[in-house]
């Protein structure tokens, strides 16, 4: 069963087919602590600051229409910039996604159905080559005329371990107004590694007149990594 309109009995015409969606993506990051999250949490949510910003190049997958990664290639690829903070939420720790930003119109209505605050923005990553002796690779993205963020990241030596991981899972507080919704999902996710990689990291975040983004106060390391993410679970919190 499609996720999404436009119907069709097939469902091959939802912008957004039947899951379950897979994430292949090849990453880089910083490990952080921001000002003025206060103003960014939901509900009884609270967070001492400390974050995690990321810029990724994404292939997305469902065994339930394989077609589209060889026939529509462009319907399933595109790159990604998320802020994401350590909070707490009655009595639990979460990593709960204030804002994201990605350049398909499949990823940002997939994201919608859960509760991810996605939005379009102009999103540029460094791409790597085996055969190219990159040592830094960057992120840029933009959005209505305004740059939102500028993320650096050197890599010096293997990780054993992405900070995001230790956040706990992911919450989402999904708001449709109109409708009368405004629930806290819980995403329980599954990510294995080919590689982490850490060294140093720079971040500038501007944002602008329709992105709050936080200030930054320490920036703790870089990180570069591909994984691929599965969703192990998804409910709402009661």
């Amino acid at each position: 069963m499609a996720w999404t309109t436009p119907y069709s009995k097939s469902g091959r015409s939802a912008l957004v087919p039947s899951g379950p969606w897979n994430y292949g993506m090849d990453a880089i990051a910083v490990h952080a602590s921001f000002e003025g999250v206060e103003d960014l949490l939901p509900g009884e949510m609270k967070s001492d600051g400390e974050g995690y910003v990321y810029f990724a190049d994404i292939v997305s997958q469902s065994p339930n229409f394989p077609e589209l990664n060889f026939e529509a290639p462009g319907l399933v690829q595109y790159r990604e910039f998320a802020v994401f903070l350590k909070v707490e939420y009655n009595g639990r720790n979460y990593a709960y996604c204030p804002f994201m930003y990605v350049d398909n119109d499949v990823s940002l209505l997939r994201g919608f159905v859960a509760g991810f605050p996605k939005k379009l923005a102009v999103i540029e990553i460094t791409r790597d080559h085996p055969l190219l002796k990159q040592k830094k690779f960057g992120g840029v993205a933009m959005r209505g005329g305004y740059s939102l963020a500028k993320l650096v990241v050197e890599p010096e030596v293997k990780a054993d371990a992405n900070p995001l991981d230790s956040f706990g899972s992911w919450i989402l507080y999904r708001l449709a107004e109109p409708m009368g919704v405004k629930d806290f999902v819980e995403i329980v996710p599954d990510v294995s590694y080919a590689k982490i990689e850490k060294g140093s990291g720079e971040l500038e975040l501007y944002g602008g007149i329709n992105d709050e983004l936080p200030g930054i106060k320490d920036v703790f390391g870089g990180y570069r990594f591909s994984a691929l993410l599965k969703i192990k679970d998804i409910k709402k919190i009661q």
